[in-house]
């Protein structure tokens, strides 16, 4: 039985929890929603100082091009709603923060990971 697209992202998310722990980062939660908003967040971690919201893109062959180009602007303006809401429910406008997307092609063995820190900017 092929893979679910909901199956496709989780197994997305998992690999890149675990590229942002190997490379320093706290996962501070997973799956984030923010139902005033609509907007949800795949990954919220902490870099040092920085608030990191990370959207997860997961692909299997490029017939779209790469995953991590398909965070389009209203994906992007729901991500940053949906982070002001995290931010403003943890008291957390102090913290500088920035957005980041992860984009892996599952059809590789092992599967390949692009993560673009500060893919792109919000001024809420």
């Amino acid at each position: 039985m092929p893979e679910s697209t909901r199956d496709r992202g989780t197994r997305g998310e998992m690999i890149a929890v675990r590229h942002l722990r190997q490379n320093g980062y706290t996962i501070l939660i997973k799956n984030f929603r923010d139902t005033i908003s609509r907007g949800e967040i795949d990954i919220i971690a902490r870099y040092g100082e920085e608030i990191v919201f990370v959207e997860v893109k997961s692909g299997r062959g490029k017939q779209f091009g790469p995953p991590e180009t398909w965070v389009h602007t209203r994906k992007q303006q729901r991500i940053a709603r949906a982070a002001q809401r995290y931010l403003q429910d943890h008291q957390l406008f102090d913290s500088p923060c920035r957005f980041d997307v992860i984009g892996i092609m599952l059809d590789q063995t092992p599967p390949h990971i692009t993560h673009i820190e500060q893919a792109f900017w919000s001024n809420y």
